[in-house]
């Protein structure tokens, strides 16, 4: 029997997920707005030189004039009367409204660059523009910036703080708790490279809290791992698990989240690795349980938990689960077959072309870590897929 499928499984996730509290807090890249802000400050905050060069009054034909001052950027600003200019430089201030130009220093008899303040310039050209920029010309005071719900990039974070946004209403900073189980991980008879990869994968995704533990398959034990997890005001927002989630005599997690979890649904999903999954809720946090072969967990993180974590931080909720950015590809080699929707990692080379590959090598099993090396998209394939052949992929 066919489990349930990717789509019916992500929005059995997602109805889990609620995005987390806000706080007035400075703005900080990697961070999400929640609320819209307009601009507190002009840009530019006053008029100003779009070039280095001559302020003059208006002009209607080339002439020689006397200097009689500089205005570097960061000065006040100079009106020059009739007859005269002012040396600036790109950024000067320009007092208000002043109806005059700036004639760039390469239409003068003057050399660009450093050097003494001249006792006249001749101007050879008069420009058919102003070279002012005008208070506000490019973002107004009180002008939108952008809406809730809006990642602080790097363009974004300068947008902000150009336009006098220091501070906001914003998503704090979601808290998760990862845990890798099995005995095998705490007598030293495999080492915990899940924990560590889903951490990166967490981190790559957004900005987060992570704690992360290892638990044995002691029940009580995870019970008391959740309860902690979930107490207090610094209790978790999302609690991860790696490993236990099938039907063998110790999966404890499985088996203390169906005996004492609220919610809790194990079962199949139709895909290819990763089929066992889980979820529930403890003390209402919701709580993604991930297999434990490490490409299974690598897979299924990509699919299913980092939207999750940009839903949780605030940023929009996806429709579906590859409702995310992609591109369409031209397969260089021959893709494995699938009997079920298969998750296969790929290689994604840009270079004019966009092409992508499965590993090299046998067909890549859940175990096979090593096979992870390099790769840097998922595809979902469901047919049968040829060399030459176009694709779907999604860059991780």
């Amino acid at each position: 029997m066919p489990g349930t499928s990717i789509e019916d499984y992500f929005s059995r996730l997602h109805t889990l997920i609620r995005p987390v509290s806000t706080e007035q807090s400075s703005v900080h890249a990697g961070r999400v707005l929640a609320q819209t802000v307009t601009a507190r400050r002009a840009i530019p905050p006053q008029d100003n030189s779009a070039m280095d060069g001559f302020l003059t009054p208006p002009l209607d034909k080339p002439c020689t004039l006397k200097v009689v001052g500089d205005v570097p950027a960061g000065a006040a600003p100079r009106t020059p009367e009739p007859g005269t200019a002012v040396r600036i430089m790109t950024g000067g201030a320009i007092p208000e409204g002043f109806d005059g130009l700036v004639i760039p220093v390469e239409d003068t008899d003057i050399s660009p660059g450093p050097g003494p303040l001249p006792e006249t310039i001749t101007i050879h050209r008069v420009p058919a523009r102003s070279h002012i920029r005008r208070r506000g010309s490019h973002i107004a005071c009180g002008e939108e910036i952008t809406q809730s719900s809006s990642f602080i990039d790097a363009p974004l974070l300068a947008t902000l703080l150009s336009s006098g946004i220091t501070s906001a209403e914003l998503y704090r900073v979601p808290r998760i708790t990862v845990i890798a189980t099995g005995e095998e991980l705490l007598n030293g008879q495999l080492p915990d490279s899940n924990g560590p990869m889903l951490e990166a994968i967490l981190h790559a995704t957004g900005t987060c809290d992570i704690t992360r533990l290892c638990c044995g398959d002691d029940p009580n034990e995870l019970r008391g791992i959740f309860e902690s997890a979930t107490q207090g005001a610094t209790g978790s927002d999302l609690i991860v698990t790696t490993g236990g989630v099938s039907a063998g005599a110790f999966d404890v997690v499985r088996d203390v989240l169906t005996e004492h979890g609220e919610r809790p649904w194990f079962g199949h999903v139709d895909q290819r690795p990763g089929a066992p999954q889980g979820h529930a809720l403890w003390n209402e946090v919701p709580v993604v349980c991930l297999p434990g072969n490490p490409v299974a967990a690598f897979v299924s993180a990509h699919l299913y938990l980092t939207p999750l974590l940009r839903t949780l931080a605030g940023l929009p909720r996806p429709q579906s689960a590859l409702d995310r950015p992609h591109l369409t590809a031209t397969a260089a080699a021959d893709f494995p077959t699938a009997s079920h929707p298969l998750i296969q990692p790929c290689h994604l080379i840009l270079d004019g072309t966009v092409t992508a590959a499965p590993p090299p090598g046998p067909r890549m099993r859940s175990h096979h870590v090593g096979a992870l090396l390099g790769t840097n998209a998922f595809a979902l394939i469901t047919d049968s897929l040829s060399a030459g052949d176009t694709l779907d992929v999604y860059p991780y």
